[in-house]
């Protein structure tokens, strides 16, 4: 008896330490990537890095010509931009960078991880490499800080882009496929982070046909390297949409909006919005049928031809055709 006891009491260990291996797993996405070897990946010949105020920033310069700056969005990283990127590069310099914790670049010990540090990365970074004025391009989380930005430093950004931003008050009406789960999904959505939860988050946001296996490999790989899961949640936990209309209102570079109307994440009714309270700025507004949030990642050649397009002034004519009928509507 004593033996079948002992037995019982070793698969009750086994099948408990199995558990508690597996809840691990979920929570930590499996096993990390040491920031090294994440750099040894995903380096590319241009990769630079450079100490903008304690944190070690890893940026991407590329191309000749008048200077872009583009940002990413949050769980990705500057090398989310590489198809637009080299197409842009023909006729522009190119840079892009990886935020705090993101990416190739390091942590902020001040843990400085919201959308005002991250405008103060890109006026240090311009100022390092001697730009004094500059296209700004922004997506998701990163086009909150663009037109943050672009809002706070209009003397700085000649022309501006957002590709599907966040940063927008998310109601029923303007964003009904906004996830409304409870908060333990969310929190368990935000630990687990494996390979399959990768590969189904992209599927849901790149709709016009399967994510590549190059993107769910690098969405993955980035987001589980050592130490980045704590600096993410407190810069989702910093992350606050604040008064968007009154800080558009003060942008007053010529905007570019690009949307995918098949974007789940935010509600194409968005890009009208920010049309509409960008008052002091000629903007124009571009949907995409079948793309969604990252459409520069689905269809890089389309997207980089209106970037091309529109800083190169062939929409010109479409943005005063824009404007005028703004300003009759407000008559």
């Amino acid at each position: 008896m004593n033996i079948v006891f002992k037995i019982i009491g070793i698969l009750v260990i086994v099948v408990v330490f199995g558990a508690a291996l597996g809840l691990w797993f979920l929570v930590s996405g499996g096993r990390d990537i040491s920031l090294k070897d994440l750099r040894a990946k995903y380096e590319v010949d241009q990769s630079e890095y450079v100490d903008l105020d304690g944190v070690l920033i890893h940026f991407i310069d590329e191309g000749d010509g008048y200077p872009i700056i583009l940002t990413h969005a949050s769980y990705h990283s500057a090398r989310a931009w590489d198809g637009v990127a080299e197409i842009l590069k023909n006729n522009f310099r190119v840079i892009r960078f990886d935020f705090p914790n993101s990416g190739l670049s390091g942590l902020d010990s001040k843990n400085r991880y919201n959308v005002d540090h991250y405008q103060e990365i890109i006026s240090q970074l311009s100022s390092h490499l001697n730009i004094e004025k500059f296209h700004l391009i922004g997506t998701s989380s990163g086009g909150t800080v663009a037109f943050r930005y672009a809002s706070n430093n209009p003397e700085k950004v000649n022309r501006f882009v957002l590709v599907n931003s966040a940063g927008m008050p998310r109601t029923k009406v303007t964003n009904p496929n906004r996830p409304r789960g409870n908060q333990f999904a969310r929190w368990l959505q935000s630990y687990h982070q494996s390979r399959g939860y990768w590969e189904r988050a992209l599927s849901r946001t790149v709709t016009s046909g399967p994510p590549s296996e190059a993107h769910i490999e690098m969405n993955y790989d980035m987001n589980r390297r050592a130490g980045k899961r704590e600096p993410a949640r407190t810069f989702m936990r910093n992350y606050v949409t604040g008064d968007p209309e009154s800080v558009l209102n003060k942008v007053k570079s010529p905007t570019l909006v690009l949307w995918g109307l098949s974007n789940p994440t935010v509600m194409h009714l968005e890009a009208n919005v920010i049309q509409h309270w960008l008052i002091n700025a000629p903007s124009l507004v571009k949907k995409y049928e079948s793309l969604g949030h990252y459409p520069y990642i689905e269809k890089p050649e389309l997207v980089a031809s209106d970037i091309n397009s529109f800083l190169l002034g062939e929409y010109d004519d479409l943005l005063r055709q824009t404007t005028m009928a703004k300003v009759n509507m407000n008559n």
